[in-house]
């Protein structure tokens, strides 16, 4: 029942804190280095709209992006305060879940000097999936979120030198979260209050023990929202072979509506009123985002690229689930801070035809300590290593691919959930994810 309370945080995300930065396979080949200066395609208008100026023509761009992540937990207690250890269950397994990542991005040149595009991605998303029994099952069993991004964007060149650009951000964002619900500690702590007939004896005759698996109830919560936001960006060439990218992405708050519903609630708690259907919101605080980028050719064949992001994870600095029927609400706090993304990319551009990428990022994590981590994102630093190669079948026609190798700082977590009976889940996670991306792009 307290597993609930992360609506909202659910996922192991690829980037900081639970967002998707891969948005298109050419710049899964830099790790996204030269995201904010352009990547020659329709697909750089979603980190910046105003690189649409230096595109001629329609051009379309699609693709798809394999997310692969291995998420263990290892050495896991969990236990209940007034209670004591209750530690029984499997580690989990391999809590990532595999996902196929699309994105879809055109641009139009009305005249000389603007553009018009539209985008289609997934910025905020993917999943964990623990095994059932796991030893952390009270915290988190099945987290599912998904945030689809439509962006109509615009881009003006004020002059050879500077274009700018802005987009509108239509987003619906959908949320399927489960936890198991540990009855025996919810009995247990009942009959210490005197709300159990024959307290804890009937606890006991009815197998209602703190931690067994065979008697766990589960509380799933399900919501979705319509939400807004906008984007603006700029392009400056300093020299003809040198190009300054600024970018920023406005903050977009949900407030998800939906329902929680409990299943499999042994007879003698189905009374407790806190495990009564009922419909339910969360906020879902997006956070703004800046980016500043630079990209200078060395010579013909060679051009380096750099990368700063900003995001403004500090929004989330709690978050509340609030039951429609007036029971008690369901708090998290989280105490997340602002992250920092570093990359560096180069790019090797063997002829007319083919183009060789690669390149190194290091990704902070918004989560603050062991604390704050928990089992829905157990969020740690991270790096990047990635390849990327471009082929132009035609001069209509070219291919994109890109590979990235995301290794995860081992890390701790020592979670505690709020409200009246509390779990403490402990133990350490450690992981990788293996990415790999297709995208075609074609000039009408």
């Amino acid at each position: 029942m307290l597993g609930v309370a992360a609506l909202g945080l659910p996922i192991s995300g690829l980037a900081a804190g639970f967002a998707i930065t891969e948005q298109n396979a050419t710049g899964l080949g830099d790790a996204y280095a030269g995201a904010t200066t352009g990547n020659g395609h329709a697909s750089g208008q979603y980190f910046n709209p105003a690189t649409m100026a230096n595109l001629s023509g329609t051009q379309l761009s699609a693709g798809l992006i394999d997310i692969a992540p291995n998420i263990q937990f290892s050495n896991g207690q969990s236990s209940v305060a007034g209670i004591g250890n209750i530690t029984n269950g499997n580690n989990g397994g391999n809590a990532g879940e595999q996902a196929w990542v699309p994105n879809l991005f055109l641009s139009h040149a009305l005249d000389a000097r603007t553009r018009v595009g539209f985008g289609l991605s997934v910025p905020y998303g993917l999943a964990t999936q623990y095994q059932d029994g796991w030893v952390g099952r009270y915290h988190a069993l099945t987290s599912q979120v998904q945030v689809i991004n439509l962006s109509p964007s615009l881009s003006y060149r004020l002059s050879p030198t500077l274009s700018i650009g802005a987009g509108l951000d239509a987003q619906y964002a959908k949320a399927n979260l489960s936890s198991a619900i540990d009855s025996g500690s919810l009995c247990y702590g009942a009959a210490a209050h005197g709300q159990v007939p024959g307290g804890l004896a009937t606890c006991n005759a009815y197998g209602l023990t703190p931690g067994n698996s065979q008697v766990d109830g589960l509380a799933r919560v399900k919501g979705h929202d319509w939400a807004f936001g906008w984007n603006i960006g700029l392009i400056y060439n300093i020299t003809p072979d040198t190009r300054l990218g600024l970018a920023y992405r406005a903050a977009v708050d949900h407030k998800l509506k939906g329902q929680v519903t409990y299943s499999h609630i042994p007879a003698l708690l189905a009374s407790n009123p806190q495990l009564a259907d009922t419909g339910a919101s969360a906020a879902l605080d997006l956070p703004a985002m800046a980016s500043l980028g630079v990209s200078q050719r060395l010579d013909r064949h060679w051009t380096m690229s750099g990368d700063l992001t900003w995001t403004q994870w500090s929004r989330f600095s709690s978050l509340r689930v609030v039951k429609d029927n007036g029971q008690p609400d369901l708090v998290t706090t989280e105490n997340w801070r602002d992250t920092m993304r570093y990359a560096v990319g180069l790019t090797f551009r063997q002829n007319e035809r083919l183009t060789w990428r690669g390149g190194l990022a290091l990704d902070q994590t918004p989560v603050p300590d062991a604390r704050h981590r928990t089992a829905r994102l157990p969020g740690s630093d991270r790096t990047w290593l990635s390849l990327g190669m471009g082929y132009r079948v035609s001069p209509q026609l070219s291919w994109d691919l890109g590979y990235t190798y995301i290794l995860f700082r081992n890390v701790s977590i020592n979670n505690t959930t709020e409200g009246s009976y509390q779990n403490t889940l402990t133990g350490q996670y450690r992981g990788h994810v293996n990415m790999f991306g297709a995208q075609a792009n074609y000039r009408f």
